[in-house]
């Protein structure tokens, strides 16, 4: 048996520390096997023979029976964008009047045309740009899912272990922007936790500052983590979260302008200091990239509810179908930032928490919604939001299920059209599902993000306070404290008593039990049930609370089952616990049999597990209970008034108690009563 000094907390604190290890080793080897899978399945599109661009003839189609599609942004900007010509982006391109782009201008932002710069140094051919490419950005994914691991636990499982990593990791350069917008979340986790003192580890102005950094680097890549500074801003403006003394007094801080035009103003900085060395070597160049998307079209391959719903309701009118996107679009856009800040700025009123990652959420989903572009891809934005928010997840297997059948359709949709194939229903229906599930999912986004709380361990680091223990541990922490951790699960006996763990096999017997009069002595904090099936439910009770340890009391001569008794309120920290839950059948009581299953529970307590300190908590006004823990010296310690219902009312019990000084004087009593 465990000894009262025992180093439970140190084990605790390892278990502990094992979790955190197994979440994050676990969590990197499904990054790992992700990211492997995805890089294969899209390889499949590359490799010999190559054309004199070294384009592979095995793309864009590749294996068309193969389940995952093999295209890729990755490879189809090979050729093109003279990536395979190892220009350096911008500086030296424009756009034509018809919207090609060309000297080496590339239609994302400038650190985005950066890496695909890099990617393609010493490399000659679409694979060898693809595997570069993949081996630049596959780091990233991995420092994603180390940082989602911190912040989320378990929860990182729904970025490292679904489909959308496998599907898009090398699908498009999204990884380093999720990166940078996870960063942002994780420096900011950061810098509120308590340090060994307690105190911030870092202020929330320069946590901030540091974040508004990183998004604005994001920006840089792929534009939307810059719609996060705004949250962020006015996450600062209002205080962060509430400190002890703002919530002792009632009040809310005044605004703090200062911390969150820094927050701005470091973005700002940040944006020029990376876009305006493209803008002085090669203006037209850089200025082309903004043109080329300003100009870009809701067309079919854009997924978007613009091509699939408003295109319908103005009859395919090209022009007027253009003109009108064009217009809504930003409209839309601008007034889905107004909705986010406005919900989030409601729900700040009404806790004095401004929801800045709830807030970025929103602005996010009206972002995607509104564009005019809508790629599978994009679900990788939006996956780390499931990760450290409590989305419902009925949202989050909508949106998955859907975002797989999307991907694995749409390039079906179009290999099919370019082969003037007939259309097969389950791939238009595939499409039409993702896009409409995505559409309307997206909008519940932008109302409810604001609304729903950041997930343990972040919401605790984000307060300043030390975290709730993990899954496993406070499982760990939950048989450490039970009874049978302690107490373990004996057969004991002794003079033609036998006392073993109470079975649901033995709810008959316990009903027969209770219907010959369930004469009870002692504590019993619930009636015996006069039916198996209530037998049955009372059992599991006794089974499910982790605290108690029930007996069957087995006349050894008929192997018949007298009665239960058990362990109650077991404490291994205060070497306690009380004998309780005690019935027993007609003539029973007031015997032999009763005597030596008390003796046989008082001598395992006390001899064998170690205890101090025993009680009992019979009903007040139970005489026969009294008179019998008087006989056996047990002493009464006092009422307890209300400590036990009764149908409608409540019951006084008379709580009376042994220490083991006191067995050792009471135990020879006993044992000539049994005998």
């Amino acid at each position: 048996m465990p000894s009262p000094g025992s180093d439970l907390a140190v084990q605790r604190t390892f278990l502990h520390r094992g979790e955190a290890a197994l979440i994050m080793v676990s969590s990197l080897l499904f990054t790992l096997a992700a990211l492997i899978w995805g890089y294969r399945a899209k390889a499949r599109c590359t490799g010999e023979p190559f054309d004199e661009l070294g384009r592979s003839f095995n793309f864009p189609g590749g294996d068309t029976t193969a389940v995952i599609p093999c295209y890729s942004d990755l490879v189809a900007l090979w050729v093109g964008r003279d990536i395979n010509n190892h220009v350096f982006p911008y500086i030296h391109g424009g756009i034509t009047e018809t919207g090609q782009l060309y000297g080496g201008v590339v239609e994302y932002p400038v650190l985005s045309g950066l890496l695909m710069w890099f990617g393609a140094i010493g490399q000659y051919t679409d694979h060898g740009f693809f595997t570069q490419t993949a081996l630049i950005m596959a780091p990233m994914a991995l420092l994603t899912t180390v940082m989602l691991a911190w912040t989320s636990r378990w929860w990182v499982l729904l970025w490292a272990a679904t489909p959308p990593l496998v599907l898009y990791a090398f699908h498009n350069w999204e990884l380093p922007v999720v990166f940078t917008s996870v960063a942002a979340v994780a420096v900011m986790g950061f810098g509120a936790s308590p340090d060994k003192h307690g105190r911030r580890r870092l202020g929330l102005r320069a946590s901030a500052i540091i974040s508004s950094v990183i998004l604005a680097l994001g920006f840089s890549l792929k534009i939307y983590p810059g719609l996060f500074v705004l949250a962020l801003a006015l996450y600062v403006l209002t205080g962060g979260e509430p400190t002890r003394n703002r919530i002792s007094d009632g009040l809310r801080r005044g605004y703090d302008w200062v911390g969150a035009a820094w927050v701005v103003i470091a973005a700002i900085l940040t944006t020029i200091a990376v876009q305006a060395p493209f803008m002085i070597a090669g203006y037209q160049g850089w200025k082309a990239a903004l043109d080329f998307q300003g100009k870009r079209k809701a067309e079919i391959d854009t997924n978007t509810w613009w091509y699939w719903g408003v295109r319908f309701l103005v009859n395919r009118n090209e022009d007027i179908y253009n003109s009108l996107v064009g217009v809504l679009s930003p409209i839309l856009i601008l007034a889905s930032v107004v909705v986010a800040v406005y919900l989030a700025w409601r729900r700040y009123q009404n806790e004095g928490v401004f929801p800045w990652i709830g807030a970025s959420f929103a602005l996010l989903a009206g972002f995607m919604v509104f564009h005019k572009v809508h790629s599978p891809q994009y679900t990788l934005w939006v996956l780390p939001f499931f990760v450290l928010l409590r989305v419902p997840w009925g949202a989050i297997a909508a949106y998955l299920v859907t975002d797989a059948m999307l991907d694995l359709t749409i390039f079906r949709m179009f290999n099919l059209m370019n082969d003037d194939d007939n259309m097969k229903w389950w791939v238009m229906g595939g499409v039409l599902a993702g896009v409409w599930v995505h559409f309307f999912l997206l909008l519940y986004f932008l109302v409810k993000a604001p609304t729903w709380t950041v997930r343990e361990p972040l919401a605790s680091y984000m307060r300043t306070q030390l975290p709730p223990r993990a899954p496993l541990t406070r499982l760990a922490d939950a048989d450490a404290g039970a009874a049978w951790h302690w107490l373990g699960t004996p057969v004991l006996g002794r003079d033609g008593i036998t006392l073993r763990p109470l079975q649901i096999t033995d709810a008959q017997a316990l009903a027969a039990v209770a219907a010959t009069g369930d004469t009870v002595a002692g504590a019993a904090r619930a009636p015996l049930p006069r039916d198996a099936p209530g037998a049955v439910d009372w059992i599991t009770a006794a089974h499910d609370d982790p605290r108690r340890l029930a007996f069957a009391v087995i006349d050894d001569a008929s192997g018949a089952l007298i009665g239960t008794t058990g362990y109650d309120d077991v404490d291994q920290q205060a070497c306690a616990l009380s004998i309780g839950h005690t019935h027993y059948a007609a003539g029973v009581p007031g015997t032999a049999a009763q005597a030596t299953a008390e003796l046989i529970l008082l001598d395992y307590a006390f001899t064998e597990a170690g205890a101090v300190r025993v009680t009992w908590r019979p009903d007040a006004d139970d005489t026969a209970a009294a008179a019998a823990l008087d006989e056996l010296g047990a002493g009464l310690e006092g009422l307890l008034p209300k400590q036990r219902r009764s149908g409608d009312s409540w019951r006084t019990v008379a709580q009376y108690a042994m220490t083991d000084d006191e067995w050792a004087l009471s135990r020879s009593a006993l044992v000539q009563r049994v005998g």
